[in-house]
Parts: structure tokens; C-alpha cells; sequence
């Protein structure tokens, strides 16, 4: 079964058309990966899909502001208790 990161990771390379080695956990969603404001509210939605069979959660629009990075979606996803 696929890692947290590996999955994650997929679901980025997936909505955002990008290298899969360009998909580090420091890697900035904005910066590094040249997401846009829409790109990240599609990647949120595609997240809570990934992750709906094993927990249930919802990425409110606060919690989507704090994501920078792809390290912040491991960490939200890690205290939504995905590890």
C-alpha cells in the first residue's frame, strides 16, 4: 500500500501536471511547483477525495490558507490522523 507522501504526492503530479521528483515535501506549492490560487483550491478538493475512505475530514478555507508547502498537507493530513 502507498505512503501518505506517495499518495499525496500523486495526487499533486496529477492536478498540477508536474515531474514527480519535482514533488518533495519542502517543495512550495506556489514557488517550486508554480500552482495558482485555483490550482490549490482544486488540489484541496482532490486531497479530501484521495483520503475519503479513510477518514473523514474537510479542508475548510482556513486550513487551505496555512498551505504552503507540500510538508503543511502531510501535516494537516497527519492531525487528521493519516500517517
Amino acid at each position: 500500500m502507498a505512503t501518505v507522501f506517495e499518495r499525496v504526492r500523486d495526487t499533486i503530479v496529477k492536478q498540477l501536471k508536474v515531474n514527480a521528483a519535482e514533488v518533495t515535501p519542502e517543495a512550495s506549492l506556489i514557488d517550486d511547483l508554480r500552482a495558482d490560487s485555483l490550482d490549490i483550491v482544486d488540489l484541496t478538493i482532490a486531497i479530501e477525495e484521495e483520503f475519503a475512505e479513510d477518514a473523514e475530514f474537510e479542508i475548510r478555507d482556513e486550513d487551505a490558507e496555512n498551505i504552503r508547502s507540500v510538508q503543511d498537507i502531510l501535516d494537516f493530513l497527519k492531525g487528521q490522523g493519516l500517517e
